[in-house]
């Protein structure tokens, strides 16, 4: 009878081993979680600017997935001082999700504060948003960071839009997260005023 006992309870605790082995792997649990995929340098949207120094970013802010994607859309390039239009995008995927995006887009506004309500609408409450020392106007949130850049220094006072919105993030803190969308949001707001052959200054330092 103690043999058999013994031999119950040991078969029940392989039964429960096995039973949390079985949960372990269907919600992903170590060692059955999938690695997670790597952010390439070489593969961040040029949108982004630095490359080095936006992929050290989003590998900080954005969520553990297999695998990313990264798709750079330049809509329109301005080539001149006649040019008023610049539009140009950056999408983040993480396994098919929306994780992050970038966009940069020539505008007239007759205040930074119409360009504020605009820019945040759509993406975190107002409260939400606190300003930061960049280009004519700047803010940021947890979930956005956006910059109002100086474009055209003669005729209509044409502004690069540059906005970096974050869909889902990684488990980081909201500081920390708001430092990284601000440092994205400097690296493209440079590289955009390059880009659209900007003559007024940016004011973004960095």
């Amino acid at each position: 009878m103690r043999n058999r006992s013994l031999l119950s309870l040991a078969g029940g605790v392989v039964g429960v081993a096995g039973l949390g082995f079985g949960l372990a792997y269907a919600c992903g649990a170590p060692p059955f979680d999938e690695e997670r995929g790597e952010i390439r340098a070489s593969a961040v949207c040029k949108t982004l600017g630095s490359s080095s120094g936006s992929a050290d970013v989003l590998r900080r802010i954005l969520p553990d997935k297999s695998s990313y994607s990264l798709d750079d859309q330049i809509m329109h390039r301005r080539i001149d001082d006649t040019d008023r239009t610049h539009d140009a995008f950056c999408f983040v995927n993480g396994d098919g999700k929306m994780l992050l995006v970038a966009t940069v887009e020539m505008v007239g506004y007759d205040t930074a504060e119409e360009w504020v309500e605009d820019v945040v609408a759509n993406a975190s409450a107002p409260s939400d948003v606190t300003s930061f020392q960049a280009g004519d106007k700047a803010v940021a949130s947890e979930k956005l960071a956006a910059i109002y850049v100086p474009c055209r220094g003669e005729g209509p006072r044409e502004h690069l839009s540059v906005a970096v919105e974050l869909r889902q993030r990684g488990g980081v803190t909201a500081a920390e997260v708001r430092e990284g969308l601000i440092t994205l949001a400097g690296n493209a707001a440079r590289f955009a005023h390059q880009q659209a052959k900007c003559d007024a200054p940016s004011k973004v330092t960095g």
